[in-house]
């Protein structure tokens, strides 16, 4: 009878208590397969999304404009929900239904964000003078783009008055407000000007470096691109052409016999004619920097450093010189600084000053600097106070109370130094409960910003053939030093992607080339692509470069991995500034390509009185 007793206990209790757990089980398993599945699809989506981006924005001439940018965004974020929908259709039966499910999209880019969530579409009436209180629905809401926030943070001076500066993805910052002397606008870049020495105006020459024997000469430099043209018949034909920016656009200048055309715009694959004999005066004028007087010649690198020299020294230092972390004001009310609040900011520069690049560890060009510090925690603010109050107020005709995911360090890391897609989805159950998770995808080919570690070096072998580097390759200085290796010169990471263009509806008659690969010029003087363009091997294999950018943009000695001391070497230093040409030559084309690079961005923030 006991063992009877037992059986039953064990049927009536033990039973459903073993079934229970088997389906608690069970849907545990099923959530994370579930959570899994929409993980991978949060991220395609996202990836699908900063795609779309990147083509329409580095095929697009005038990407930098606002309307076109807002366009491209648009793009990118129907493209994203596409995508989505595509595997999501248990929840949707068309894209616009996920809206419910994503209170957020972060666009990072240059000197500001862009955030895609709901918003209120009523205008407020007004009778007879007084606003009438609506009441607001959710058919009040749609979702759409936001106005556009600067990364911006205000500071109070000692005579009490409060300025704003804008800051960007790099190291050029706009200054607002009123230091005594009434309201001023000023843009420009931050550098340490005590590094620019022996400036000549008329040549278009400086020297720039912290030592003297670790200075560079900044020069006039000509500029080759590789295209490919059509006729209006329709006919390709390769070539490579000097060019130069002007107002934010390539001009291209035909190399060899310019009688029929000298200087084109390059428009939807075709040679336009510049006509206007103000710009043409400019491109003439450039010439007198070549060696053969005929070849139109950059001197952007040149402007770049001087006109951040005069910035820095003669303005910046001048009035925001003392500006500490404290007198940084909180954007809570506006008017209170931060003061002893260490907490308030992710980084803390205690009180150091942050506009003084004279100091050391100072410089804005090197990435673990004081300002560069600060600027990133003032960005890092911004965005996250405007996601804080999006996301929890988003509406929708869900019941799901939206918050904001805790970001990791490494997430905020890429977000604040990369323009960037940030999406976040939310309120899908997945089992007993909901999912919540965001997806972060970078975008390092773009027309936005040119970070220190997007230049490529540019250098002939023997055979004639191209090969482009990242500036601190040790394969790169290791093949100058040899004499195997020739620097043609230095571009971003966007004249290195391949540029297709459609002749017909067959995909396979497209045509593909590379702007910084070379033409031979055959007996018939026809221009072909015999030049062979590749990427390093070792920048490939290794993830980050032999040696750290900021090493190559501060100067510091390179030590030869073979021989460092942790790897059992004696520590001797293979490269010293004072006899390595190689070393030099690699600094001077990287300097000079960040520079000129840097400067000829699109800018919607600028100073006037720097023109002319």
């Amino acid at each position: 009878m006991k063992i009877q007793y037992i059986a039953v206990i064990f049927v009536i209790i033990i039973m459903p208590i073993s079934l229970v757990m088997a389906s608690y089980i069970q849907n545990q398993i099923d959530a994370i397969t579930l959570q899994t599945a929409y993980d991978k699809n949060l991220i395609t989506a996202t990836y699908d999304a900063v795609l779309a981006f990147q083509l329409n924005t580095t095929n697009n001439k005038y990407s930098s404009i606002s309307d076109s940018k807002i366009r491209d965004i648009e793009a990118s974020v129907n493209t994203f929900y596409n995508s989505l929908n595509n595997s999501m259709v248990e929840y949707a039966q068309a894209a616009k239904d996920l809206e419910g499910y994503i209170p957020a999209m972060l666009f990072t880019l240059y000197d500001g964000y862009y955030i895609y969530t709901s918003y209120d579409n009523v205008y407020p009436k007004v009778n007879e003078g007084e606003e009438l209180k609506i009441t607001l629905d959710v058919n009040n809401y749609q979702n759409g783009l936001k106005p556009y926030v600067y990364y911006s943070a205000k500071y109070k001076l000692q005579n009490g008055n409060i300025i704003v500066v804008n800051y960007t993805l790099d190291n050029e910052i706009t200054i607002y407000g009123d230091f005594g002397d009434g309201y001023i606008t000023k843009s420009g870049y931050l550098i340490n000007p005590n590094y620019v020495t022996d400036i000549d105006k008329d040549a278009k020459t400086l020297k720039y470096g912290e030592k003297e024997n670790n200075k560079v000469t900044i020069k006039p430099e000509k500029l080759t691109e590789h295209l490919i043209t059509l006729d209006e018949n329709g006919r390709a034909t390769a070539g490579d052409y000097n060019y130069i920016f002007y107002q934010n656009k390539k001009i291209y200048q035909n190399v060899g016999d310019t009688s029929e055309i000298e200087y084109f715009w390059y428009d939807n694959y075709m040679k336009t004619v510049v006509n206007d004999p103000d710009i043409k005066a400019y491109l003439e004028s450039t010439k007198k920097y070549s060696d053969d007087g005929k070849t139109i010649m950059s001197t952007r690198a040149f402007d770049y450093y001087y006109e951040a020299w005069d910035f820095s020294l003669n303005w910046v230092i001048k009035y925001l010189g003392n500006i500490k972390e404290s007198d940084t004001i909180k954007n809570e009310d506006g008017v209170t600084t931060i003061g002893d609040d260490t907490e308030y900011l992710s980084e803390n520069t205690g009180n150091a000053p942050i506009f003084d690049t004279t100091k050391n560890d100072n410089d804005p060009l090197v990435s673990d600097s004081i300002f560069n510090n600060h600027r990133l925690a003032i960005i890092r603010k911004t965005i996250e106070t405007s996601l804080n109050m999006v996301i929890s107020n988003y509406h929708t005709t869900t019941l799901y109370d939206y918050a904001m995911p805790v970001m990791t360090d490494d997430d905020w890391y890429k977000i604040l130094n990369n323009v960037s897609l940030t999406t976040f989805m939310q309120g899908m159950t997945i089992g007993f409960r909901y999912y919540s998770n965001y997806a972060i995808v970078t975008n390092n080919v773009n027309k936005e910003v040119v970070k220190t570690e997007n230049i490529y070096v540019v250098a002939e072998d023997k055979n004639g053939n191209l090969e482009y580097h990242q500036p601190g390759c040790k394969e790169l200085l290791k093949g100058i030093e040899e004499g195997k290796l020739t620097i043609v010169g230095a571009y971003p990471t966007a004249s290195f992607q391949r540029q297709s263009i459609r002749v017909s509806e067959n995909s396979e008659d497209d045509i593909h080339f590379y702007y910084q690969s070379r033409g031979v010029e055959d007996s018939n003087g026809i221009v072909n692509d015999k030049k062979v363009l590749t990427g390093c091997y070792n920048c490939i294999v290794n993830a980050t470069a032999d040696y750290d950018v900021d090493d190559i943009i501060s100067g510091n000695n390179l030590i030869d991995f073979e021989n460092k001391i942790e790897n059992g070497g004696d520590g001797t230093v293979s490269y010293k500034l004072s006899n390595s040409q190689a070393y030099k030559a690699v600094r001077t084309a990287y300097l000079t390509a960040l520079a000129r690079e840097r400067y000829d961005l699109y800018k919607s923030n600028f100073d006037l009185s720097n023109l002319g």
